[in-house]
């Protein structure tokens, strides 16, 4: 396995408010390890084109996305900047990503 070399830009913490703006828009509760990531960072942008969504993405990402439609029960958090989007499942506690192409979500 190779070591992965890659740096990474982080911004302040996401408040309280702007995560309860996204629960209210997107009519969810996030899953807890992605608001722990918020919490910490408002979203992370590496240097190989990984984007993990703050609050002022994560709505328009996943309108654009259709998220609902293709993939109800799920959130988009990131996306790869080559197609593929990440999804957490909003109902389970587990800390599991999944990786789909934004073409084909069902």
């Amino acid at each position: 396995m190779l070591p992965i070399h890659n740096s990474y830009t982080a911004y302040p913490p996401a408040t309280d408010r702007q995560i309860l703006h996204i629960e209210n828009k997107l009519n969810c509760q996030l899953p807890s390890a992605y608001t722990l990531v918020l919490k910490e960072s408002n979203g992370l942008s590496f240097t190989n084109g990984v984007f993990i969504y703050g609050t002022e993405e994560v709505i328009e990402r996943n309108q654009t996305w259709e998220v609902e439609e293709y993939a109800k029960g799920y959130i988009a958090i990131g996306d790869d900047s080559g197609g593929m989007v990440f999804l957490m499942d909003i109902k389970a506690e587990d800390y599991r990503v999944l990786a789909v192409d934004s073409g084909d979500m069902n």
